[in-house]
């Protein structure tokens, strides 16, 4: 599919722009794939990148895995959202991933807009996600997609990938598999676990105690009686991952989903103070959008 057809693909109706919208499609963007490129990874290391409410681009031996990157400010329906901030990068310059992961359908993680136009940049890449995200509304050939399957793992760039199931906010699994996933990953001597959406729900903690988690990436914007009437579906707050990261023994957590949408985010700060009370030892990090986080296990 070339670039006129992913254009098609995603094409929207012309949306006046707001003036954040405006100032922001007209900043230049930071060398962050150059950045991510550069960078050499020692043993038991990785690096991440920030993308933004839960996207995360992490750095390995010789490649790069992308989580749920949503690089656009499409609603999924023809519409536009009102970020709080700019992509960090256009997709169609994500000349880099190897692997992109997708934890469900929602627009904020499996984005056509993002999706068409970084496979289109990097040919090499493959993909995953739950039987709900169809490769077909991204452009995406079946023979570079994954249907990914709770408890199954699988093996690419030298790292096992085992999705895990996610309760976004019902534990939804049945038949053709989990609706909402989070991935456990290994690669190159570190454990990292990125929950996707989800609440805690019954039976998780169990599920993930078979790994020592070196770095969780865990949402904390929480849910509401008035963000659901609105359709928002919520995730665990800001004292559930600090307990999930506290009950897990997490060497690292890094909060996620609470900076992108102004209706919908929490106070990273509530979360960093609520873990240093139940444990003043438990590391953390707020990953600013670009930054990077290099992470090195040590023993």
């Amino acid at each position: 599919m070339g670039p006129l057809a992913c254009a098609l693909l995603t094409a929207r109706p012309h949306v006046a722009l707001s003036p954040l919208r405006a100032q922001w499609t007209a900043m230049p963007q930071p060398r962050l794939i150059e950045r991510i490129n550069h960078l050499q990874v020692g043993e038991n290391s990785l690096a991440f990148y920030g993308l933004g409410q839960v996207g995360v681009a992490i750095r390995g031996p010789g490649g790069v895995i992308y989580i749920d990157p949503y690089l656009t400010d499409s609603d999924g329906g023809g519409g536009h959202l009102e970020r709080l901030f700019p992509p960090p990068v256009p997709p169609g310059e994500v000349t880099n991933a190897d692997l992109v992961l997708v934890t469900h359908e929602h627009v904020d993680h499996f984005d056509p807009d993002t999706l068409c136009p970084l496979a289109q940049a990097s040919p090499q890449a493959r993909f995953a996600g739950p039987y709900t995200c169809d490769p077909r509304r991204a452009g995406i050939d079946a023979s570079r997609w994954r249907h990914a399957r709770a408890g199954e793992p699988f093996a690419d760039l030298g790292a096992t990938v085992t999705p895990v199931p996610s309760a976004h906010t019902e534990l939804e699994g049945a038949g053709r598999g989990h609706a909402f996933l989070g991935y456990v990953i290994e690669w190159n001597g570190v454990t990292v676990y990125h929950a996707g959406d989800t609440v805690v729900w019954d039976g998780l903690t169990e599920t993930l105690s078979r790994w020592r988690i070196d770095v969780a990436f865990l949402p904390i914007n929480g849910r509401d009686y008035f963000r659901t009437r609105q359709g928002i579906v919520g995730n665990m707050n800001i004292r559930e991952a600090a307990e999930l990261a506290q009950a897990l023994d997490v060497g690292l957590v890094v909060p996620t989903h609470y900076d992108l949408f102004a209706g919908n985010g929490a106070d990273p700060g509530q979360f960093v103070s609520y873990l240093y009370r139940l444990n003043p030892d438990r590391p953390q990090k707020m990953l600013r959008v670009g930054e990077m986080l290099f992470f090195r296990r040590e023993g």
